[in-house]
């Protein structure tokens, strides 16, 4: 069962942010974010990134039941930033190739959960906050 964990890059980023852009170029993954007073908040995955996806949070209804069936509706409403472990994606990941990574890399599973969008992202490093 996967199990999700808050976290935060800084204690300066607000608790809940709204997804802007997302942008996969040559510096690496970008999720750009701003919050209730449209302050802007750039996360860039710069390292391995394996694999990422958006969804609409809509969409993800076995997601959500998962959240309100183990968690209380403050824990993840209120929030933005989330850790899984435990993932189905992790587990696809590892299925698809053939678990070579595994043996090799420590991957994690970040989760941005907005109003509006589910993107998540299975890379070795935590995203850094740019300006």
């Amino acid at each position: 069962m996967a199990k999700w964990e808050r976290w935060s890059v800084n204690k300066e980023v607000p608790a809940k942010l709204e997804l802007q852009a997302l942008i996969d170029d040559k510096d690496g993954l970008k999720l750009v974010f701003t919050d209730a007073d449209e302050n802007i908040y750039t996360f860039l995955f710069d390292g391995l990134v394996f694999s990422y996806r958006n969804t609409d949070e809509g969409t993800l209804l076995k997601t959500l039941d998962h959240l309100y069936k183990h968690y209380d509706t403050n824990y993840f409403g209120e929030w933005t930033l989330f850790r899984v472990t435990d993932s189905n994606y992790l587990e696809w990941l590892a299925e698809e190739a053939d678990n070579i990574y595994e043996k090799i890399y420590d991957i994690h599973h970040y989760v941005f959960l907005t109003s509006h969008d589910v993107v998540e992202v299975l890379s070795t490093e935590p995203p850094s906050l740019i300006s």
